[in-house]
């Protein structure tokens, strides 16, 4: 459901066979737009997969291609609300961790998640500059302003649902009406919930990504599983010249379905409340918007290269 709204109204037409794809062994071509779209699959090791085999592929030259993730998320409620659009700055690496049973672990540890190469949560020394390349990603603050300019002022798509959600929260972030955002994203292959995960969540992208020139780095907004490891796929290619600017030439467009935890004095279940349609809704009409401007813009190189 998340690329039906791209294939049918970007026209993506022309149908390819693509044996290397986790999602879908089909890619989806329009070659008047030069767009091409591609389902990676669900969680870390599919999107990975699929983006290193397109990379490889030598029917396509993607070596000066800009590469627009778009899809779902789970959205922290002390900073945003469902139906909102999130470019993500920077994202942050959940799945590479030591974890201890929370019945098990020291009872004055907030958390059974550790750092690979530390003995407690959050534990010293803080994360080194070569650490934290390992667990974020900075994307391209130039290209990612520049979509969060073009978008931020565009009304999104709401709904009934959202709007009853949204009254079930004590923020002021999570009751207010759905916007265009800048923020952090975690990736992770576990679909948590709960607020105990959110905890977490929000300590961990912390952690890695410590406060700076900006007072929001560092401060959790969504959380999704393939945009870390989208990123590190396309450096892989450019390090080896199938492209040429790698995460540079990345933009992550997350849309809020859910909210990371449930509404206050509700226990975390299994099966979440989900807005999909709304929320694809919302993904495409912002994306549609990058994606077109990009295309016009196609020879200036110098925005995303």
């Amino acid at each position: 459901p998340e690329f039906t709204r791209w294939k049918e109204r970007l026209q993506l037409k022309e149908e390819l066979q693509f044996p290397g794809g986790a999602g879908s062994n089909v890619l989806c071509w329009n070659s008047e737009l030069a767009v091409l779209g591609m389902v990676t699959g669900e969680t870390s090791k599919h999107a990975a997969q699929s983006v290193t085999a397109l990379g490889y592929d030598q029917r396509f030259d993607l070596r000066k291609s800009a590469w627009l993730l778009a899809g779902i998320a789970g959205v922290d409620p002390m900073v945003g609300t469902v139906g909102s659009i999130t470019w993500g700055q920077r994202l942050v690496d959940g799945t590479a961790v030591k974890f201890i049973d929370p019945r098990e672990m020291p009872k004055a540890w907030p958390s059974g998640w550790l750092p690979l190469h530390r003995n407690e949560p959050y534990g010293l020394p803080v994360p080194s500059p070569a650490e934290q390349s390992t667990m974020v990603v900075e994307l391209n603050s130039r290209l990612v302003q520049w979509a969060y300019d073009l978008t931020q002022s565009m009304k999104l798509p709401d709904s009934e649902e959202f709007q009853n959600l949204r009254l079930r929260y004590n923020t002021s972030a999570a009751r207010a009406p759905p916007k265009v955002m800048l923020g952090d994203t975690l990736s992770t292959d576990v679909f948590w919930t709960g607020s105990e995960s959110a905890g977490w969540a929000r300590n961990w992208t912390k952690y890695w990504v410590p406060a700076g020139s900006s007072r929001n780095e560092g401060r959790l907004s969504t959380s999704a599983m393939e945009d870390f490891a989208v990123a590190e796929a396309l450096i892989g290619l450019q390090r080896t010249g199938r492209s040429f600017a790698g995460s540079n030439a990345l933009l992550v467009l997350r849309s809020a379905s859910n909210f990371i935890e449930p509404p206050p004095g509700q226990k975390p279940v299994a099966e979440l409340a989900f807005g999909l349609d709304t929320a694809c809704e919302a993904a495409y009409v912002v994306g549609e918007v990058v994606v077109k401007e990009l295309i016009r813009r196609a020879d200036q190189q110098v925005l995303y290269g």
